[in-house]
């Protein structure tokens, strides 16, 4: 395990009047996704609650991933299309509105869940989609990606390489790239999935504020290439504001692009080739999108082995919470940071005490890299 600690600055935000949440709401299907107590972890840990917000199914989906990918593509496409109609919404007008456009397909780069909402959204639109995986992604999810009706293309590399290929198809006529991280600070798309997944932290204020008890203490996200991890700091530092957690970063230690960076002060590539059970995580380079809100708002960065992770998996199940080790990464960075040989530092770094409130979230349903048939058996 690899700890980076450091000091928070502040960060300008840009002014948005839009919010994916009141768009997510109307589309069909909608459902909040729960947050629940995990009683035994907290006692474990040594802290008064652990909160784990359950992004375990999203529209059919399981992953949060279907939230980045719907706002990011209606964002980009409201543009030339004009809005959506007001009020509650029909798989219909979803389909009628994108008519237009019809000709179109959607291009993105996935090591799983990314892809295939992207897929998804375009079955919603209906339009076609083409999605790029690494090598080492494995036949489950490449699967359920072709089950959503995409054409799908293996590349031989690592993720990045995959980044590179969509990035090259989308050049073609009647593509749209929906990417989820971004080579250039001024990508316009990879900010707009990272809106859409605002979604589930603006849930989570509210659910917290419903029970009257809203006081978070540390929120403890993973990070592939960073979108996630970044819409969390973004709540927890500015929609918080005065009651802002602080915020651990996890990733695997096979691929800790951004700890990488937060080390350097600068995005730099590391080796994503290595094996892991925090597969989807496995990212080489850090969206220059979420960097700078990550080096400005994150206080303590982790790169983990997989026996956290799986530990983690065992700890959520206990709480009803299904996931795999990717999903369970934050909760995976808690477990490493507070019972592993830097605990006293960290704990005093981060203000922990027997009296915190921690939020992890799990971003994935252990369903995510089942094959097809698998996931028709366990629903049966």
């Amino acid at each position: 395990m690899r700890v980076l600690m450091k000091p928070t600055t502040e960060a300008s935000v840009k002014a948005n009047s839009d919010r994916p949440l009141d768009f997510h709401r109307r589309l069909p299907g909608y459902e909040e996704s729960p947050i629940v107590e995990a009683p035994e972890l907290a006692r474990k840990l040594g802290v008064a609650k652990v909160y784990v917000k359950s992004e375990t199914a999203r529209y059919g989906l399981p992953s949060f991933k279907v939230l980045g990918a719907s706002w990011a593509t209606y964002a980009t496409l409201r543009d030339q299309l004009g809005p959506l109609p007001e009020g509650q919404l029909t798989a219909e007008q979803l389909y009628d509105w994108a008519e237009p456009v019809r000709s179109l397909t959607l291009v993105a780069a996935t090591d799983g869940n990314h892809g295939r909402a992207v897929a998804r959204v375009a079955q919603w639109f209906g339009l076609k989609a083409r999605i790029f995986l690494p090598g080492f992604v494995s036949d489950a999810r490449i699967e359920a990606i072709e089950a959503e009706g995409a054409e799908v293309r293996i590349i031989d590399g690592d993720y990045d390489a995959s980044v590179d290929a969509s990035i090259e198809d989308a050049k073609n006529p009647d593509t749209l790239l929906i990417s989820d991280t971004a080579r250039a600070a001024t990508d316009v798309v990879p900010q707009l999935v990272a809106a859409g997944y605002t979604t589930a932290f603006i849930e989570i204020e509210d659910q917290l504020a419903r029970t009257g008890d809203d006081a978070i203490d540390v929120v403890a996200v993973q990070a592939g290439v960073g979108g996630l991890a970044s819409a969390g700091t973004n709540w927890a530092r500015h929609t918080r504001k005065d009651r802002s957690p602080k915020v651990m970063v996890v990733e695997p230690e096979a691929a800790p692009c951004v700890f990488a960076a937060l080390a350097a002060g600068e995005p730099v590539p590391v080796s994503a080739k290595g094996d892991s059970e925090m597969a989807v995580l496995q990212c080489g380079t850090v969206s220059l999108t979420a960097f700078d809100i990550l080096q400005s708002g994150v206080s303590c960065a982790l790169a983990i082995e997989d026996e956290w992770a799986l530990k983690a998996v065992a700890e959520l199940a206990e709480c009803g919470v299904s996931t795999g080790p990717s999903g369970a990464a934050g909760a995976a960075g808690l477990i490493a940071a507070l019972s592993g040989p830097m605990a006293e530092q960290i704990k005093q770094h981060m203000g922990i005490t027997s009296e915190s409130r921690l939020l992890v979230v799990a971003s994935e349903s252990s369903a995510a890299g089942a094959s097809v048939s698998d996931i028709d058996r366990i629903a049966a």
